[in-house]
This record gives C-alpha cells, sequence and structure tokens, in this order.
C-alpha cells in the first residue's frame, strides 16, 4: 500500500514511516515532487533509531516543478528505525512511498 504527503515550508525531520507503526519498511521507491513554482527544495532523507540519525540521501536539491524518484538503498526494518525527511527552501512537496 503506497503512503502518500504533502508538506508546505520547512520541515524538520518529520517522520515518513513510523518505527513499530506496522507499516512496512521493504519499501522499492520514494517520489518527491518539488510542486513550488520557483523555489528550489532542498531535500533529506534519514534513518532513525531513537538515538542515532543514519543518512540515506543528504542534501538533494529538487528545482522548482520537478521531482527526484529514489530506488537504491531505501529499504529498512521499520522494527528498528522510523524514516524521517528534512526540507529547506520554504517549498511545496507531496511524497509516494512504495
Amino acid at each position: 500500500m503506497a503512503i502518500y504527503k504533502s508538506f508546505s515550508g520547512d520541515q524538520d525531520n518529520v517522520v515518513l514511516i513510523q518505527k513499530n507503526s506496522g507499516r512496512s519498511g521493504g519499501i522499492s521507491k520514494i517520489l518527491i515532487s518539488n510542486t513550488h513554482d520557483s523555489a528550489t527544495q532542498t531535500t533529506s532523507l534519514n534513518l532513525f533509531d531513537g538515538s542515532t540519525t543514519y543518512v540515506l540521501y543528504n542534501k538533494i536539491d529538487i528545482p522548482a516543478k520537478t521531482s527526484l524518484v529514489l530506488t537504491d538503498n531505501i529499504s529498512f526494518d521499520n522494527t528498528v528505525f522510523s524514516l524521517r525527511l528534512k526540507t529547506t527552501g520554504s517549498s511545496s512537496c507531496d511524497i509516494v512511498i512504495k
């Protein structure tokens, strides 16, 4: 089952998949779309075990009206980690996780 999220403004480690939430960490694709008309969005994805942050993708710039598809090294054990997103650039984005 896909997860759909929308955000506007800067996000600081917002949880996309919560640790032990029942949602699978066995994901195959993450689509991040910068829906802002003019602002570039800087995006980072990380795993958090409750005390330590492990960076998956760090400070990827996504230009306005552009999407990024991530397919490598994104599956994780959600009994150990939460998947979190951080954005800067005050833009808006849509996220689909499959």
